[in-house]
């Protein structure tokens, strides 16, 4: 046996273990309803992650008061979570994934001590009081507000805040366009040596 030959079959081998312990590590999770992961999946862009437990559902309650969504906002507009904001939160690139328990129990702490609920119990004025007050005592969280209202305004998962501000999306260009100046001196020259005025 050669050395090429070697490294086929070992590769080949290695392959198949690795491929058994992925097999048997899902079915072990999927048979306990994947509930020793702590979230459903990893985000991916598009795809919104759901609160699943009450870290999660606080930390929604949190999104919707920064960017009031359909259960909040007067108009009935989209808000974070349909702008995938969860995913900023959760998502294992952002700096916030680490800090999403520590979230959910200083917001629930302060609720409590303020107003004697739980955080997603409270009316939005009351979570916004806490929300204000979180801010000031976490520094992280006053990132995490921005973040999240980026990942709304800006459009990073899905373009729900893109159209909720009116952006009509990127020019595609104004070839089609004859009123356009494509291909046209925007202004003509004034001076005797050639300088645009």
């Amino acid at each position: 046996m050669d050395r090429r030959d070697f490294l086929r079959t070992a590769g080949g081998g290695a392959l198949a273990t690795i491929l058994q312990a992925v097999a048997g590590g899902f079915a072990k999770a999927a048979g306990t309803g994947f509930a020793g992961l702590p979230f459903a999946r990893d985000p991916l862009p598009g795809a919104c992650l759901l609160p699943l437990g009450d870290v999660q559902a606080t930390l929604a309650a949190m999104l919707d008061t920064v960017v009031p969504g359909p259960t909040t906002d007067p108009e009935g507009t989209a808000g974070a979570l349909e702008a995938c904001s969860m995913n900023i939160l959760l998502d294992g690139s952002f700096p916030f994934r680490q800090y999403a328990d520590l979230f959910a129990l200083a917001l629930d702490g302060i609720a409590s001590d303020a107003h004697g609920a739980a955080f997603v119990e409270l009316a939005y004025p009351q979570r916004l009081d806490v929300l204000m007050t979180a801010q000031e005592q976490l520094p992280m969280l006053r990132l995490a507000f921005k973040a999240v209202r980026s990942a709304f305004f800006g459009g990073a998962y899905n373009g729900v805040g893109l159209r909720y501000v009116g952006y009509p999306g990127p020019n595609l260009g104004w070839r089609h366009v004859p009123e356009a100046s494509f291909r046209a001196p925007v202004c003509r020259e004034r001076t005797e040596a050639g300088w645009m005025p």
